[in-house]
């Protein structure tokens, strides 16, 4: 189980700590921001591989220069709100993503069948510590700081597993499952797998284990991310019949009786209206994270501050998610915004993707804003598309990473923006 930190190379064994370790939140020692030294210890580290062992211009590298700069710029028009440590921790961000980027790209740390196993094992070590605390909530204990259960759900056999909360942990294990069937995919070269396919001796288990989690961890957000990772199985040939059939299962889960799902139905059926007051009277807790969405396509846009924000930390100060009037763009403006995405495209995602749809749905993480998760998503979608660029090229990086026409490849990759 653990031979994907055996005999690998100082590089790759570093970017492997990297991404898993990461993506885990053991809440008796990590937190969130600065107040996680776990994390912190990753990003310091991350300083020192980058400007030592990979510092050498790339897409990442450009595209975070520029965000960090027009961060900081826009920043600077409100210095009665600066403040240093939010800054800082954006740069730390920034430069954990940039290093785990040269790593992938330039310094092709991964093969397809390591990443494929990274994956697996990070699903797995959640999924044996959701075990021990569903064993334990059926047991009547529900506080067990060792094993992460810190508050108590109460939503039967709900966990958070090695996260904060269940959407995290739903979060993660679609981010995870979906990076581990488009490698496979890629690796095999045949195309997308059918549902069958996923239950097959190869698969079945990692499948069976992803259902398991994600329909018993207490969260609407897993029904969420089911229903969008089922559009996987739409393709241009079979759109027809599949849609239809994905509409009648939708009913029918609807009258399931299943109290998370009927929250994640209702939501959908709610955002559909584009008002913000019938999503608050379906799921206030929901209407927090689709109210900015909403907000944000109402917004003022012949005012300065729409383009260029209120300044750091303007949202938390003025309440804005508990009152459900800010955007997606509150503190730094719409430009930044924009930039955001466009460091996104650059690094991380294809927009024609599935992992585009979840990005734009909360569930996928971006690079944006200073919620550590989200980078931590994105690392592993930047580690998708690196395998989709190079899918005609996988027995070299298995077998030769060194030859001449890898080396090209990779330039290519590296300085096209």
């Amino acid at each position: 189980m653990f031979d994907i930190f055996i005999g690998k190379s100082k590089l790759t064994l570093f970017a492997t700590i990297l991404i898993i370790f990461y993506g885990i939140y053991y809440m008796p020692i990590d937190s969130f921001g600065m107040n996680a030294p776990i994390k912190m210890a990753l990003m310091l580290s991350s300083i020192f591989v980058l400007f030592f062992c990979t510092f050498k211009a790339s897409r990442a590298v450009i595209w975070g220069l520029v965000y960090l700069i027009f961060q900081y710029a826009v920043a600077s028009f409100h210095p009665e709100t600066f403040r240093w440590g939010t800054y800082i921790y954006s740069i730390l961000l920034v430069i954990t993503y940039v290093c785990f980027y040269n790593l992938v790209y330039i310094e092709r740390v991964f093969t397809i069948e390591h990443f494929i196993n990274i994956c697996k094992w990070f699903m797995m070590l959640y999924f044996v510590v959701c075990i021990i605390q569903q064993v334990l909530t059926v047991a009547g204990i529900g506080y067990f700081p060792l094993f992460n259960m810190m508050t108590v759900l109460d939503r039967g056999l709900g966990c958070q597993s090695l996260t904060a909360e269940p959407s995290h942990f739903a979060r993660f294990m679609l981010v995870f499952y979906y990076a581990y069937i488009k490698c496979c995919e890629y690796k095999r070269g045949e195309g997308p797998f059918t549902l069958k396919e996923l239950f097959n001796e190869e698969h079945k288990w990692v499948t069976i284990r992803f259902l398991w989690m994600m329909l018993t961890m207490g969260s609407g957000t897993a029904f969420l991310c089911l229903i969008l990772f089922s559009l996987y199985f739409v393709r241009w040939h079979n759109w027809y019949y599949i849609i239809p059939t994905l509409a009648i299962c939708y009913t029918l889960l609807q009258n399931s009786g299943i109290e998370q799902l009927d929250r994640a139905t209702s939501v959908i059926e709610a955002t559909t209206t584009l008002d913000k007051e019938t999503v608050q009277e379906t799921d206030g807790s929901a209407s927090a994270r689709i109210a900015p969405i909403m907000n944000s396509l109402n917004a003022d846009f012949t005012k300065k501050e729409t383009w260029l924000g209120y300044g750091i930390d303007y949202g938390k100060n003025a309440g804005t998610f508990y009152k459900q009037t800010g955007t997606l763009f509150d503190d730094y403006g719409l430009i930044f915004y924009i930039i955001s995405l466009l460091f996104s495209f650059a690094c991380g995602y294809k927009f024609w993707s599935l992992g585009c749809i979840f990005m734009f749905a909360g569930i996928g993480g971006k690079m944006s804003g200073n919620i550590q998760y989200a980078w931590e998503l994105a690392m592993v979608m930047t580690c998708v598309r690196y395998f989709y660029d190079n899918r005609y090229n996988l027995e070299i990086y298995e077998y030769n990473e060194e030859s001449e026409e890898n080396d090209y490849i990779n330039k290519e990759n590296t300085f096209t923006i």
